[in-house]
């Protein structure tokens, strides 16, 4: 039995064949069967699947001509493997669609992904809507190596598809994990809801999947936080470190209203007034309100804090470190 797959010929050796089932005893067809009676009355045209399932085709082949349908072309493509280069299987990680739903994958991502897996476009890009990955796919570019299910590249990809998405896309997003993190109800409205829509939207830029949105937003639901390390402490302890604060709470308390372009304008004066490089005003301040060095725009950060949970969270991070304004 011979059947032409793209350029390639594929032969049997008919005598392995033998008569084999294609219904149980009790009724229930085989695999090999009923996937013939799927795929022919859906009228799929080509099946392309895992190399594993080549040895099934010759048997499918028998049932497509025992029926009288018409034969689709048959392509066999590597196996997806684990990090570690071996077949992927449950102990690799989740495996299911609904896994990957529930930590707060989105479509748009995970078919990026999935669409790189074993195949290469013809150019660099790598990030693509579903409808541009149509448009560039091809056989051709499919990898005869077997492709590595790489768990940190899925998180790259489908953290550049979440940048994407509206402010609108991305609450929706956000709504199932903040309300299991207990950050909201789903009953809040006016100031409040629009409070906790612009704290969601911070994450946007800092997450790979929902699931990390809780953890981003932290801050905004408590005062209590350490710094992430001694390197964080000393930022603290630099000399112009109490100067900087001091400044700030002056120009803060002196504006009439608390926003991204007010808060910058303070930075600014601070930084321009006491004579310091960019780094001697905003990593203090970064410190001082998060303990952290790396995070948010500290411009959209404090008008969420609003001016005295601003206060407390600077008081109380430079009395942790032993610095007095």
């Amino acid at each position: 039995m011979k059947r032409k797959a793209a350029s390639l010929d594929v032969e049997f050796d008919s005598n392995g064949i033998g008569d084999f089932v294609i219904v149980k005893s009790d009724g229930i067809p085989t695999y090999n069967y009923a996937v013939v009676i799927d795929d022919s009355l859906m009228h799929v045209t080509h099946v392309i699947r895992a190399e594993e399932h080549l040895s099934n085709t010759p048997r499918q082949l028998l049932v497509y001509d025992a029926l009288g349908f018409e034969k689709p072309v048959f392509g066999h493509v590597s196996l997806i493997l684990g990090t570690d280069h071996t077949k992927m299987s449950k102990r690799h990680g989740a495996t299911s669609l609904d896994a990957y739903r529930q930590k707060g994958y989105i479509p748009a991502g995970l078919n990026n992904f999935l669409a790189l897996l074993g195949w290469a476009p013809s150019g660099e890009k790598e990030i693509f809507t579903m409808e541009e990955a149509i448009q560039e796919f091809s056989l051709d570019h499919v990898a005869k190596n077997p492709a590595v299910f790489d768990f940190k590249k899925l998180d790259w990809i489908n953290g550049q598809h979440i940048r994407k998405m509206t402010p609108e896309a991305f609450w929706e997003l956000a709504v199932p994990f903040m309300k299991e993190a207990g950050y909201m109800t789903g009953d809040e409205d006016g100031e409040k809801l629009e409070w906790l829509k612009k704290v969601v939207a911070t994450a946007q830029t800092q997450i790979d999947y929902g699931a990390q949105i809780p953890e981003k937003v932290s801050m905004y639901f408590s005062d209590d936080f350490d710094f992430e390390n001694e390197e964080a402490a000393a930022v603290l302890k630099e000399e112009t470190a109490p100067m900087v604060m001091k400044a700030l709470l002056e120009e803060l308390k002196a504006l009439p209203e608390l926003n991204r372009d007010t808060v910058k304008a303070a930075f600014k004066k601070v930084q321009k007034a006491n004579k310091l490089k960019g780094q001697q005003v905003y990593m203090p301040i970064r410190v001082t309100l998060t303990g952290n060095q790396h995070g948010p725009e500290l411009a959209e950060m404090i008008p969420l804090f609003g001016l005295e949970r601003t206060e407390k969270r600077i008081l109380k991070s430079l009395e942790k470190a032993g610095v007095s304004l």
